[in-house]
């Protein structure tokens, strides 16, 4: 049963999956695609950015004369947040959405116990993403020749691999604030104040010194710092922002198990 409740899952939200592959893929495709202009102007931009120091370091924008300083500063600026969105939805309504609509219920009728059911939601949650990240890859992979973009496949995945493994760190934390709680807008309004708060404390806090430490409980900052783009996989950041939904998970399982189910 354990098998067939992660595949409903995957199946009931094939439809929501498609839309979010069309919106990630355009937006992959739609910046990348202008940086052949980028590169024919880079010297004014280089100006641009050297009269605004501050903002441009808070944005990302420390090198937009390189394809990995483009992409960096415009693809891996937006396309997190939209695959962030993604798996907050997703990661609501894996416990929390059923539970508050009493399909919940019914799913535990079965011969499955509280603990398999959480784990097959978090894995078909999990793969949601992936298959978002993977999109993005296969965007920029296709891309890459056409428009002389010079990055490598590996590097590629490895930035790629990062904004998937973000989105999850806030997904995830939705997916446990509804485990916990059996409520759908706590999830979902827990999940989108830890993003919003770790995309602030990545960006904006760079131009604040006394706020300089919120970088450190961000997901973006262990995701995007080591800059995947120019340096490939960082083994030890990476290890950070795949290890923190696995602990989220066990704890809204070991929660789970214990609470009483809304009905």
């Amino acid at each position: 049963m354990g098998v067939q409740v992660f595949g409903r899952f995957l199946r009931e939200r094939a439809r929501g999956l498609a839309g979010w592959s069309l919106a990630v893929a355009a937006v992959t495709a739609m910046y990348a695609a202008f940086w052949p202009t980028m590169a024919d102007t880079a010297d004014l931009m280089q100006q641009y950015m050297e009269a605004m120091p501050a903002m441009g370091e808070a944005m990302g924008w420390n090198d937009m004369t390189s394809p990995e300083g483009y992409i960096e500063a415009t693809v891996l600026l937006l396309v997190p947040v939209l695959m962030v969105v993604a798996a907050i939805g997703v990661g609501a309504r894996a416990v929390a959405g059923d539970e508050e609509e009493g399909a919940l219920e019914l799913v535990m009728a079965y011969p499955v116990g509280r603990t398999s059911l959480l784990v097959q939601r978090f894995a078909a949650s999990a793969v949601h993403t992936a298959v978002l990240g993977a999109v993005m890859f296969l965007v920029l992979l296709g891309l890459s020749p056409v428009l002389d973009l010079g990055i490598g496949a590996g590097h590629l995945a490895a930035a790629c691999l990062s904004t998937a493994l973000v989105a999850l760190c806030y997904g995830t934390a939705a997916f446990a604030i509804g485990a916990v709680t059996g409520r759908r807008s706590f999830a979902i309004a827990g999940g989108a104040f830890l993003a919003v708060v770790g995309y602030l404390g990545d960006t904006f806090a760079l131009t604040v010194d006394d706020l300089e430490w919120m970088r450190f409980t961000s997901a973006f900052y262990y995701g995007f710092d080591p800059e995947p783009l120019v340096n490939g996989v960082d083994p030890g950041y990476t290890l950070v922002i795949a290890a923190v939904p696995l602990v989220l998970a066990a704890v809204a399982a070991a929660v789970f198990a214990r609470r009483d189910v809304l009905v």
